[in-house]
């Protein structure tokens, strides 16, 4: 069974009725709804041992922060941040939190691989590159993932909860994000970058295909 039972929606629900709100409205209304419902698991996570190391944010606050990240938007209505959370255990608080800040920015580099995986898929559909020339900066890309998690760059904790278990085990639990526009940009200039190595072409394709 997991040390620490987290009680924690990221992902804040719209209220029903918001087709007549404003944009504006809206956002104050989510805002407040995620203050209240981080009260609510600050003081359930405090009751079941859930803790902050000494300089850190409190536990309501790094719980709002948390649901701000997901709330954010930039201004297409796209998500403002890539999100990466996990929860691990270990004999001690460092451990632990290695563990789990590993686990968290794999999860952001996959996010950021999906998302240029499905722009490639889009850009096949709708637009001519030459046979085969698209497909194959997708094959590279798919085959080359692990490209991206070695280049994140950017990343902002946002939570860090732990709690003491049993046999002297430390679990924690750690939110991260990085600026989603920030990190395709990134990402799309390190898959350039092996790309060249291979053929100036296929460089040339993923600049019309990502062209940030």
């Amino acid at each position: 069974m997991k040390l620490l039972v987290l009680a924690m929606c990221l992902a804040v629900a719209a209220p029903a009725a918001t087709a007549q709100k404003t944009d504006k409205a809206l956002k104050k209304e989510l805002k407040a709804k995620a203050d209240k419902d981080s009260r609510k698991e600050a003081k359930q996570l405090a009751k079941e041992g859930g803790k902050v190391m000494p300089g850190k944010l409190s536990l309501e606050k790094q719980l709002m922060e948390s649901k701000y990240a997901e709330l954010d938007e930039n201004a297409d209505g796209g998500k403002m941040y890539f999100i990466g959370t996990n929860q691990s255990v270990g004999g001690d608080y460092t451990a632990a939190k290695q563990i789990a800040d590993s686990r968290a920015r794999l999860e952001i580099a996959r996010a950021v691989n999906s998302t240029i995986a499905e722009k490639i898929q889009e850009t096949m559909s709708t637009k001519d590159f030459g046979e085969g020339d698209v497909e194959s900066v997708g094959e590279f890309i798919s085959a080359n993932s692990g490209i991206v998690a070695a280049q994140l760059q950017g990343i902002m904790p946002v939570l860090e909860i732990y709690r003491e278990g049993p046999k002297n085990t430390v679990e924690v639990m750690v939110l991260v994000k990085v600026n989603a526009a920030q990190a395709l940009k990134n990402a799309k200039m390190a898959y350039r970058l092996e790309l060249e190595k291979k053929s100036e072409k296929m460089a040339g394709d993923l600049d019309k295909i990502l062209p940030y």
